[in-house]
């Protein structure tokens, strides 16, 4: 799946990524850069803010990863 094109798909939205596989980072988790227009990772994110901070949930939320 590394250099592989991905779907990366949640309940709010889905993008088309290239993998890297990596050991920085635990199986069975995900990380993506939100910080780059060429990959909006926040269309897959909840629209839910925190009741306290009033800070928007863009860090957490789970997809499934599908092989194109």
């Amino acid at each position: 799946m590394d250099g592989e094109v991905v779907q990366v798909r949640s309940r709010r939205g889905e993008l088309k990524v290239k993998a890297k596989v990596t050991e920085q980072v635990a199986p069975g988790l995900v990380f993506m850069s939100f910080h780059w227009i060429e990959t909006p990772t926040n269309v897959l994110t909840l629209s839910e803010f925190d009741p306290i901070s009033g800070t928007a949930e863009y860090k957490a939320c789970a997809v499934a990863i599908s092989r194109l």
